[in-house]
């Protein structure tokens, strides 16, 4: 537990000042937010925090994996003298994290950025990462392996396209990615939805029965750079994570999950509520006729609260309990047990959509 303990820290302290640098560096340099009319904030704030985010994780997770524990692995297969799943992660995170900091700075369309979503997971799987099985509380596990597409051969390795498996390892990280994007609208909620749910995995894969040191560290590395964001990023934030810290703790989140035996059910219940609360919004605007992911607009659970008259620190501590305490459902339940509970999860959250929609016309009738 020292281990891991130390791991926390370095990470926390080199992303709180890392965080810092890049604050400092923003207004210096004039790379900041102008408020908006759909923003929460009022005053131009920097806005690529997410860079010291995912520098942190990078730089103590290649130490420790490289150099402290290099037998500390995922898989024994290599790449470079590297964990092939290991190499994957940090290569996608690279490129997720690069990419959508220009996003930050100059700008891209949103096809550009769906694009580059979709090559980050091909990314990822093509280093032997995805949704191999489901498991299914009534019976055997369902295997998504059962169709291949042979798609080329390079050095004597014949590489294929599992049809079920990658299309819904795809499906499920893309959506992850812009999840956490949705919800990175009020101070300090999506860092902090973050960090809850790293920390869950890190307990589940401590724990006797599931055992991944790997997991744990990688978890527990990538909780300590949220937490060091998160201290600048808490309402009043001094800095905004952007693009560039959301799509890559989307992607993160969204791939934990899948490296540490494809735990969907414990992190859906972490997460669910901007899970549901974005499908939501997205159907909604659909039916609209709008952008599901692009039009701008305040019907995000975070946003009623802000309606019904919560301040940003009381709707995100809420928010955070909600999460906490189905974490902790997680953490105690078999399969069957997180289905039940994910049900009720979606019924809570359109529960709480109805009754601050009732406070809201209130409000306004007064």
């Amino acid at each position: 537990m020292n281990t891991y303990l130390i791991q926390f820290l370095a990470t926390f302290i080199l992303s709180f000042a890392l965080t810092y640098g890049v604050k400092v560096f923003c207004i210096k340099y004039g790379i900041v937010t102008m408020p908006r009319k759909r923003d929460v904030h009022k005053k131009p704030m920097p806005r690529i925090g997410g860079v010291a985010i995912f520098l942190s994780y990078l730089i103590i997770s290649f130490i420790y994996f490289k150099y402290i524990a290099p037998n500390n692995h995922f898989i024994s297969a290599q790449v470079w003298g590297i964990d092939r799943h290991l190499l994957g992660i940090w290569l996608a995170g690279l490129v997720i994290t690069g990419t959508m900091l220009i996003d930050d700075i100059r700008g891209l369309k949103a096809w550009h950025k769906l694009l580059i979503q979709v090559a980050v997971v091909l990314i990822v799987i093509a280093s032997g990462v995805g949704i191999n099985t489901l498991s299914n509380p009534f019976g055997q596990p369902l295997d998504l392996n059962s169709v291949y597409i042979p798609l080329f051969k390079y050095n004597g390795i014949v590489y294929h396209f599992s049809l079920w498996s990658d299309l819904l390892t795809l499906i499920w990280i893309v959506g992850m990615m812009n999840v956490i994007n949705f919800v990175d609208g009020v101070d300090g909620l999506a860092g902090g939805l973050s960090f809850i749910a790293t920390i869950t995995i890190f307990l589940l894969s401590i724990s006797t029965i599931v055992n991944q040191p790997a997991m744990a560290s990688l978890s527990i590395i990538l909780s300590g750079a949220i937490l060091g964001f998160l201290i600048w990023n808490f309402p009043p934030a001094k800095i905004f994570m952007g693009d560039s810290g959301a799509m890559f703790l989307g992607f993160m989140l969204g791939l934990l999950p899948l490296i540490s035996g494809g735990k969907l059910a414990t992190v859906f219940l972490v997460l669910g509520f901007p899970i549901v609360d974005g499908l939501y919004v997205a159907l909604s605007r659909i039916v609209r006729g709008q952008n599901p992911i692009t039009s701008p607009d305040k019907t995000h659970l975070h946003h009623r609260f802000l309606k019904a008259g919560f301040s940003q620190r009381s709707s995100v501590l809420f928010l955070y309990v909600i999460a906490i305490s189905f974490a902790w459902v997680a953490l105690q339940s078999g399969t069957l047990m997180k289905v039940v509970a994910s049900l009720i999860l979606v019924v809570l959250i359109f529960l709480l959509i109805a009754i601050l929609t009732l406070v809201e016309r209130k409000r306004r009738a007064d």
